[in-house]
């Protein structure tokens, strides 16, 4: 009996020897053991003593690309863009007059020797007070970016700081769900496209009034070519009369003709010199019109305009149609109007409205502790609620901005309509300025290949006529009127011409 007892003393102390030893290691790997990384969830600085920061961590796409478009929009109100209404763009006449656009002083310099209309364009595009005016309404509108990015950014710091706390519980990463972020209304790559919107169109604005002010400066150019084309005429017709009364002068004292023919030239020679005086104030309009838009001083003087000949090719007003649709900018306008109103719907629907599936792969960023048929919740859902607890609508903002959405929505159709309205009168503005610079044209070319030539001979005839005594006086002066009247026509329609192209330039918004 007792070997059998001594036996099974030897036989447990020899299996019982290595279990204590186990266990022993087992104490000591627990207290060395540490929980690993992916379930502490802590966040390590790669660089000793430095601050844990959300700047450190990489912007989500959403952030990335609203600072991307910012930046963008920025970039295109620097002046090295060129101006899109002139279609100058890195061109050496930009560059060099886009460079002294800051200088006042070398403006005024510039202006004061001689006026070139592509020069005076690009200065007034990028001088106006208007123009400034407006590119400061663009970037107080970029702006509104970062109050799309402000809150998220915000939450994402408190969950940077958050996760710094690790309490060896278990995951602490918060629930970042994006149908709890409300504050008008949800998602941030939608909220970014409002602004967007909101940009192109204080952009086109930006160029409806840079379109405005080189149209009105192209008037006033054209208007001091007429005056001073005008002036030289006007002398060069005094002179003729000059030569006609001193052959009147001859007939009268030889008795072939009466006091009342020299009477007539000087009432004639008056009118002319008083019509003189007319032209000199008109050009002191013109003046200050042309420095005003340039942003100069009032009392600033300018030199004589360099006129290029040769006109334009004038397309026909079926190519201008579609022209006119893609580049005028009150239809951009309208567009970017649309697009945003139909986000801001979107917007509102998707915190009102039911979403078009189910969702039962949406994942709202829960931590799964557990898995399996016994697991308490389910990785993702089976199912989906026509309401919430308590009877509550599926969407907390159901009902509450009912009311804003159907007012949107007829707001949306009443834009759309604006729209095709709007495209119509370009149409017709197109087709009527076309058949104005049409009409101008084809005048410009009668009085300048046909009458003039007439005017001359029969001017030329008369006078000889009249110091032989063949015709009477009425006849030789009226020779000289009509000669007068279309050497003005000419300079009034080739004026009107000018005019007119840069009327068509400016309802298709876009060099022609």
């Amino acid at each position: 009996m007792k070997i059998k007892l001594i036996s099974i003393l030897l036989l447990t102390a020899t299996v019982t020897s290595p279990g204590y030893g186990d266990y022993k290691d087992f104490l000591q790997e627990l207290e060395t053991y540490s929980p690993p990384p992916f379930f502490t969830q802590m966040s390590q600085s790669p660089i000793p003593d430095k601050a844990v920061s959300n700047r450190d961590q990489p912007p989500l796409p959403a952030f990335a690309h609203i600072k991307q478009l910012r930046q963008d929009y920025k970039e295109l109100l620097n002046a090295e863009n060129g101006i899109p209404f002139l279609g100058s763009n890195a061109t050496p006449l930009y560059e060099r007059i886009a460079g002294m656009a800051a200088d006042a002083k070398a403006v005024q310099d510039r202006v004061a020797q001689r006026i070139v209309l592509e020069e005076i364009e690009i200065l007034a595009a990028l001088r106006h007070p208007a123009v400034l005016l407006a590119q400061k309404k663009v970037l107080a509108q970029i702006e509104s970016f970062n109050q799309v990015m402000n809150l998220d950014d915000n939450l994402t710091q408190y969950s940077a700081f958050t996760r710094g706390i690790n309490t060896q519980a278990g995951p602490v990463k918060m629930k970042d769900s994006i149908a709890a972020k409300y504050p008008y209304p949800g998602l941030t790559s939608l909220k970014g496209a409002v602004i967007r919107h909101g940009v192109d169109i204080q952009l086109e604005k930006m160029e409806v009034t840079r379109r405005d002010v080189i149209t009105k400066l192209r008037n006033a150019y054209w208007s001091l070519v007429y005056v001073d084309a005008s002036t030289q005429i006007t002398k060069e017709t005094i002179i003729a009369f000059n030569r006609l009364k001193d052959v009147a002068t001859t007939l009268y004292k030889s008795g072939r003709t009466s006091f009342q023919d020299m009477i007539k030239i000087n009432i004639k020679i008056a009118l002319l010199k008083e019509a003189l005086l007319t032209l000199e104030s008109k050009k002191e309009n013109i003046r200050v019109a042309i420095v005003k838009n340039l942003n100069l001083p009032a009392d600033q003087t300018i030199g004589r305009p360099v006129v290029k000949t040769g006109f334009k090719k004038i397309d026909p007003p079926e190519a201008l149609f579609q022209v006119a649709r893609e580049h005028r900018p009150e239809l951009k306008i309208l567009r970017a109007s649309v697009a945003r109103t139909q986000t801001m719907i979107e917007m509102a629907e998707s915190m009102i409205m039911a979403p078009f599936s189910l969702n039962l792969s949406l994942n709202e960023n829960d931590a799964v502790n557990t898995a399996g048929t016994g697991a308490p919740k389910q990785a993702f859902p089976e199912k989906t609620m026509a309401a919430m607890k308590n009877n509550l609508p599926a969407r907390p903002w159901y009902g509450l901005d009912d009311p804003w959405l159907r007012q949107t929505r007829h707001k949306l159709a009443g834009l759309k309509q604006a729209l095709i309205k709007e495209e119509n009168a370009t149409d017709s503005l197109v087709q009527d300025t076309w058949f104005l610079a049409d009409k101008h044209k084809r005048e410009l070319v009668l009085n300048e290949n046909l009458i003039l030539s007439l005017s001359k001979s029969a001017l030329d005839v008369s006078t000889r006529e009249y110091e032989s005594g063949a015709i009477v006086f009425a006849e030789a002066i009226d020779s000289y009127t009509s000669w007068l009247d279309v050497k003005l026509r000419i300079a009034q329609k080739q004026k009107d011409l000018r005019i007119a192209m840069a009327a068509l330039e400016q309802i298709t918004g876009t060099p022609l």
